[in-house]
């Protein structure tokens, strides 16, 4: 009597969140180009933060427009224009799969897709709010020393030191997110590096060639409401944390539509 045996074989069990993540990062980290990047926007900003209180003590005091006083948001007031850096590094870091064709691979270890754009998002979010933090917290610890060679100074409550630092890396997060949002749903590299740029530059713009209201309207795009959280504080503006809001209220609405899209289209 001749026993045949069988065989087993178990099909692999689809990718977690974890295991998205782990896998995002491996990707994030192999290619030269997000190193490139992520260090050119940290250098930036530190050299911001650095070259601001310089060319305040250097400035020419002859000129009415040089009659102010030193405020620490000067150290921070360049991260919301340079964050749109690092939301095309968030564009590039999933137009590229798309361009490359690993996106097929990809969604075949994934294939909920949901956790592959939160990985991303994760991935890219996480590497912004260090690089905020760490610029920030950079700039704050050697601007009053470069200050203090021209005998000036600024005050800096803890209150405002949190919200400078701890914002610097919300907002830098908060905006990269927008880019993953922008580049799973037009997927192709320069439309959706087009796209992100006129998304934050361009459309904020035109409210003011229309109506009367249009810088109160421009108030609320992304970067104009978000960069609210390192700016001086205006009687009549949103405020930090509420003009933080409606940058975080953008990110969450744009990464919703793209991960509903994402979720039902063919790759």
């Amino acid at each position: 009597m001749t026993t045949t045996a069988s065989v087993r074989r178990d099909a692999p069990s689809p990718v977690g969140l974890g295991g998205a993540t782990a896998s995002e990062w491996i990707k994030f980290r192999g290619l030269t180009s997000n190193h490139v990047l992520t260090a050119f926007t940290l250098l930036l900003l530190i050299a911001n933060g650095l070259a601001m209180p310089w060319a305040y003590v250097y400035r020419d005091r002859s000129s009415p427009k040089a009659d102010y006083d030193a405020y620490p948001e000067m150290i921070v007031d360049k991260t919301g224009y340079v964050g749109i850096i690092l939301a095309v590094l968030a564009v590039l870091m999933i137009t590229n799969e798309y361009r490359s064709g690993q996106i097929g691979t990809t969604l075949l270890s994934v294939p909920r897709r949901t956790p592959v754009l939160v990985a991303k998002s994760a991935i890219i979010a996480g590497v912004s709010f260090v690089i905020g933090i760490v610029s920030s917290a950079i700039g704050f610890a050697l601007a009053p020393a470069i200050l203090g060679i021209g005998g000036y100074s600024y005050d800096l409550s803890p209150a405002d030191a949190l919200r400078l630092i701890l914002g610097s890396g919300l907002y830098l997060a908060t905006l990269s997110i927008i880019g993953i949002a922008v580049g799973a749903l037009i997927r192709n590299v320069v439309a959706s590096v087009l796209g992100v740029i006129v998304l934050l530059l361009i459309v904020p713009v035109i409210p003011q060639m229309f109506t009367e209201y249009g810088v109160e309207i421009t108030g609320f795009f992304p970067i104009q409401a978000g960069s609210q959280l390192l700016a001086r504080p205006v009687s009549g503006g949103l405020g930090p944390w509420t003009g933080y809001l409606v940058l975080l209220v953008w990110s969450v609405v744009l990464f919703a539509i793209a991960a509903i899209t994402f979720k039902r289209r063919d790759a």
